[in-house]
């Protein structure tokens, strides 16, 4: 049952990013605990983390839905994401991460000192797995943030301590997404998909696959698959082109197209409703057919991240990661090359038994999966995933140093390899895929495409 709360307030959401400089920080990667891009100390690593920090700024999903919900009862709302307010709210909500932990909660020290008659609190997975690194917080949303303000919240009262949310939220429940007040316009994902303005939204949330062992999203959303209806979903395009001049779509599903017969669905209903949008997906790629595919393309789809990984067998068993057959994955790659769809290829270094050598022998492998972009990171437990309890019980975790559980460094002990190498071998991976000649050309050729006016 919803809850209408019966005093209207104002309410402030606060994200972190840039208040205190432009970072590389997204929020809602990862399954909301965050990442943050970090290539080293030389001057090409700099760059590169200019450069990502200016290519790309997703909005935080969740706090869009809730600002949308909380406005839709009736009060006010306003976000801030590059400066601390500085007028009264009655409630303070900042999204809380793994990767910028400590100025969230120095942040909520400052509000809390400044308004003391307010509440401030915290939305997101890592606040409530680790509430003891936020003493600052009046309270911590535990679970699905827009469940908890659709059906929990009554008053200003209520907010006191760790918060469990009683139920995951209905998909069909969810409003389309009101980015008012969000700096809608500069929200931006390229080069995977280059109209602006860009923005995200979600049809399905939860996954089911064994990967939960040690990735963000079953931790955060649950292993049952909650399904938005298509129409619904197109509906939701339909009003943010209308209200904000949409021009591409980030579908922020953990896997989109586990209900095997929902591209299709959705498809249909983009084109019947004449909701045209250059739309992105992630998924596997075992998910994927030409079929498929070629259904999607019609009706917008123009970008498909994916997980590959790894090339080592061995290696991927023994991180509990199951592995796409190959000659399948090529053939996607290859299918979605020839009819305009960029493939973005995710790998990862750093996992239980990699050596030099094995890590060097999946960068080379990366250069021959003809993906359009690729993004490598660095093996890390989160905190709620069996992954992390393992490292953890068997004291295998270098440091509790949080905010370098960005993706970037080694905070494992991983034998031989030692932190320097990872930061080498990190460097190494993005300087081969992009500074190469047909890299730079293919990349900026397409940024050239994407300011003409045809």
């Amino acid at each position: 049952m919803r809850i209408t709360p019966s005093n209207k307030m104002k309410i402030s959401i606060v994200d972190t990013r840039n208040i205190f400089g432009l970072k590389s920080i997204n929020k809602d990667l990862n399954g909301s605990y965050g990442t943050q891009d970090y290539f080293g100390k030389s001057l090409i690593s700099k760059i590169f983390e200019k450069l990502r920090a200016k290519a790309v700024f997703l909005p935080h999903l969740t706090s869009v839905y809730v600002a949308t919900i909380l406005r839709a009862q009736g009060h006010t709302v306003n976000f801030y994401f590059d400066q601390i307010p500085k007028n009264h709210y009655d409630i303070f909500i900042i999204i809380g991460s793994i990767v910028d932990q400590k100025n969230e909660n120095k942040i909520a020290g400052e509000l809390r000192k400044k308004f003391n008659k307010s509440k401030v609190g915290f939305v997101g997975p890592f606040p409530a797995k680790m509430p003891s690194l936020y003493p600052n917080a009046d309270f911590i949303i535990d679970g699905e943030a827009e469940a908890f303000f659709l059906y929990q919240f009554n008053d200003f009262n209520d907010l006191e301590g760790v918060l469990k949310v009683e139920k995951l939220v209905n998909m069909e429940d969810l409003p389309s997404p009101d980015y008012s007040g969000f700096p809608f316009k500069s929200f931006r994902y390229r080069p995977i998909l280059n109209q602006s303005p860009m923005l995200s939204i979600q049809s399905s949330r939860g996954c089911p696959y064994s990967c939960g062992y040690y990735c963000t999203y079953p931790t955060s959303q649950g292993k049952k698959v909650r399904q938005r209806s298509a129409n619904a979903v197109v509906n939701d395009i339909i009003f943010m082109k209308k209200k904000f001049g949409m021009r591409s779509l980030l579908f922020r599903d953990p896997i989109f197209g586990i209900n095997k017969e929902y591209p299709f669905l959705l498809s249909d209903q983009i084109i019947k409703k004449n909701a045209s949008i250059y739309w992105g997906i992630e998924t596997r790629a075992d998910l994927l057919t030409k079929v498929n595919l070629s259904y999607m393309y019609k009706a917008g789809l123009r970008s498909i991240n994916i997980g590959i990984e790894t090339n080592n067998i061995e290696i991927a068993k023994k991180n509990k990661r199951k592995l796409i057959e190959s000659e399948h994955q090529k053939d996607i790659i290859n299918y979605c090359n020839n009819i305009g769809i960029k493939v973005v290829g995710f790998f990862i270094i750093g996992m239980e038994g990699d050596t030099i050598d094995s890590i060097r022998n999946m960068i080379d492998f990366s250069l021959n999966q003809k993906t359009f972009i690729a993004r490598f990171s660095v093996s890390t437990p989160y905190p709620g995933t069996e992954y992390f309890d393992f490292l953890d019980k068997a004291n295998l975790l270098l440091n509790k140093d949080y905010q370098n559980y960005n993706q970037f460094k080694l905070v494992t002990n991983q034998g031989k390899l030692r932190s320097i190498d990872i930061e080498e071998l990190l460097l190494e991976a993005y300087k081969k895929y992009y500074l190469r000649i047909d890299k730079i050309s293919s990349l900026a050729l397409d940024q050239l495409k994407s300011y003409l006016p045809f």
